[in-house]
């Protein structure tokens, strides 16, 4: 789960169609990064993504065309400012609930 407090103001990179009707997202943040593993968790603008790969203060994710026709992720262009937010760690160092968690559990 995320609090809601924005970390960081970030700003997209690219956008670009991977076909499939998904999409790679790539954003600036160099302050949500600097932690950041393949298959934690980044909100954007609210919008709970799974981190695929972070370099260089850039993280990217994969976003469903669902997500992009539903959410404000859709009108992003590059420069776009984002509001970034991690999800809190546990007592034990780990991310509480992943966004792949969360989406599962929709689905029950």
């Amino acid at each position: 789960m995320f609090t809601g407090i924005v970390e960081e103001l970030g700003e997209v990179a690219y956008l670009t169609d991977a076909g499939g009707d998904s999409a790679v997202l790539a954003v600036r943040g160099p302050l949500v990064t600097t932690d950041a593993r393949h298959g934690d968790s980044i909100a954007v603008n609210g919008v709970c993504l799974t981190v695929i790969d972070n370099v260089d203060g850039m993280f990217t994710a994969d976003v469903m065309g669902e997500t992009l026709r539903r959410s404000s992720l859709g009108v992003l262009r590059p420069g776009s400012a984002v509001n970034l937010e991690r999800r809190p760690r546990s007592a034990a160092g780990s991310a509480a609930t992943s966004c792949r968690d969360m989406s599962m559990a929709s689905r029950r």
